[in-house]
């Protein structure tokens, strides 16, 4: 997850990382407005409705088409909880150049080897790993929760199309203890 790569929008395409949820079911609900509305089921995802004007092939587990559907997380990499570089060299460039940092550093004659040497070997694995495990149930918390997402249609082999929704398409996670078997983490291109 770590070294998924940032959204990029060239040649009227966007390659969105992303967590994609298969989408297993698509029935339309009976009534009389001007947009349809659908049932929609994915995998590892609670039942949800879509409102759109396009219209939608109906399929289900028992009736299947050829066709792909996914309901798609965008990736955030905010959610790894991992630092963001990018803000720390904008801070940089608004006050002390990194240069300036390391000759004050020398000058006041502090070094942080003293106090990294103290701890033992077995303190440290233990605070990177209770970090790391600290982390993975922030990111578990984070999956867990309800989140916008997009559905996107199969075009042409590993190429999609978003389907306009009237509404914001808000969808949540069954059950987070599955979250990683029942998800795609991957790039799509969307057209």
């Amino acid at each position: 997850l770590e070294k998924m790569n940032t959204p990029l929008f060239a040649n009227c395409r966007l390659r969105l990382p992303c967590i994609a949820f298969r989408v297993t079911e698509v029935k339309r609900k009976r009534g009389r407005t001007a947009h349809s509305t659908y049932g929609v089921k994915a995998d590892g995802l609670r039942d949800l409705l879509i409102t759109t004007d396009e219209t939608l092939i109906q399929f289900s587990r028992a009736k299947p088409i050829q066709r792909t559907f996914f309901l798609v997380r965008p990736w955030d990499r905010r959610l790894l909880g991992l630092p963001d570089f990018s803000e720390e060299l904008a801070f940089a460039d608004e006050g002390e150049s990194v240069g300036d940092l390391s000759e004050s550093e020398s000058e006041s004659g502090s070094d942080d080897t003293d106090e990294r040497s103290s701890n033992s070997p077995g303190e440290e694995k233990l605070s990177v790993d209770s970090d790391v495990h600290l982390r993975s149930l922030r990111l578990m918390v984070h999956l867990g929760q309800a989140f916008s997402a997009l559905l996107v249609a199969q075009q042409h082999v590993g190429e999609y199309k978003r389907v306009a929704s009237d509404q914001y398409i808000i969808a949540q996670v069954k059950d987070p203890a599955s979250i990683d078997i029942t998800m795609n983490i991957g790039t799509l291109d969307i057209l």
